[in-house]
Parts: C-alpha cells; structure tokens; sequence
C-alpha cells in the first residue's frame, strides 16, 4: 500500500513539474514581434549581429509569441545597439605576464508598440566573462570568440527575462 502511496505521489510531482514559458503576449497585447538587427557603437565588428541571432534564438522559443520578417508585420519592435565592449586583463603569472582576461558587453534596448510607438520596455544589461591568455595568437583569438558567444547568449537570455518580467 506504502509502495502505490509513493508511485502515486512520485507521478502527480513528475507531472506538476516542468518550465512553460509565458510569453508575452497577455501582458502587452502584443503577438507578433520583429527583431531590429542591433547597432553596434563599438569598434569590434560582428558583436551586432550575434547578439541579433541570439535574440532571435530565444524569442523564437516563445510558443505565443511569432517573430515576423519586418517592423510592418508585427506588433511591437524590439530594438537596440551594443553600447560598449571592453576586454582588459584581470590575472597575471610570477613574470607579470597576462594569464587571464575580462571581457564586458552592455546593451541599450526596447521594446516598442508599431501602433502608437509606445514604448513597452526599456534597459540597458551588462555581462562579463573571463577567457584565459595564450602565447599562440590563434588560441587567443579563440578564447576571446568564445567569451563573446558567451556573453552574447547571456545578454540575449537577460533581455528576454526582464521583458517577460515586466508584465
């Protein structure tokens, strides 16, 4: 009897458990989104259209929410720009040489209303990432691409929360 207790309970928290997004559409009225490409007011190229694509990753996830191709189509635009990037070394060896860096991105964005350009949300997010040094430069050029990619998802992921956060 303890034994069927137990399935049954195991059962009803399996089936209670489990992420569902909300989207965003009950909040703001709003069911079609386009994704402006970002602006990019750094001096490190491409940083726009990875965060872009990013965007566009985790918005598409959203099951009540459709992406369109154009600002014309949808109802709201998210839009923006890379702010700033900056790297700068953060840990050195016994030789005083470079062993680790520091990488920081910051995003201006918003989300804006086609119909009457009202603005729905607003914010600038930040993330940083470490990425080790390395005497062979294509190494390094790596290690910095890949701290990146990193932040890029990051800040794709902030910007997505806190939008659904607000409402």
């Amino acid at each position: 009897m303890k034994r069927l207790g137990a399935f049954w309970l195991l059962l009803l928290l399996l089936a209670g458990c489990g992420y569902t997004p909300r989207g965003l559409s009950p909040g703001i009225g709003v069911s079609t989104l386009y994704i402006q490409p970002l602006g990019n007011r750094t001096a490190e190229p491409f940083l726009d259209s990875m965060l872009t694509n990013d965007l566009i990753m985790w918005f598409s996830r959203d099951r009540q929410l459709r992406l369109v191709a154009s600002a014309k189509e949808a109802e709201a635009v998210l839009s923006g720009d890379v702010a700033s990037y900056s790297r700068t070394s953060v840990a050195y060896n016994r030789r005083d040489k470079i062993q680790e860096y520091r990488s920081e991105m910051r995003v201006n964005a918003n989300l804006r209303r086609v119909t009457d350009g009202k603005i729905l949300w607003k914010d600038s997010v930040f993330w940083t990432e470490e990425s080790l040094n390395s005497a062979d430069r294509a190494r390094q050029d790596d290690f910095e691409t890949e701290a990146m990619q990193k932040i890029s998802q990051r800040l794709a992921e902030q910007i997505y929360q806190r939008i659904q956060e607000n409402f």
